[in-house]
């Protein structure tokens, strides 16, 4: 089952915090390294999917990170106040 739009919504928010490339039209299956999305910066990432609610591990994102297995992560976590403004 693919990751609702909020959900989506919610991991392109997280990951435009952390990564130095626009994120803006990044399709739900792209590989986020090719957006700077380094091993430094999954681990920023992967707290912050909990802080939300969520919960991936850094052997989920090796393979190939994408907004749908973060969004995925995030998909029926209820959003903390700061991330509803990146729906």
């Amino acid at each position: 089952m693919p990751p609702s739009d909020p959900a989506l919504a919610r991991a392109r928010g997280l990951v435009a915090q952390i990564v130095p490339e626009d994120v803006a039209d990044a399709g739900p299956e792209e590989d986020l390294r090719d957006y700077g999305l380094d091993s430094v910066r999954v681990m920023d990432l992967i707290a912050r999917v909990a802080e939300q609610g969520g919960q991936i591990g850094y052997a989920d994102l090796v393979g190939g990170p994408t907004l749908a297995l973060i969004a995925s992560a995030l998909d029926g976590a209820a959003p903390t106040p700061q991330m509803e403004g990146h729906r």
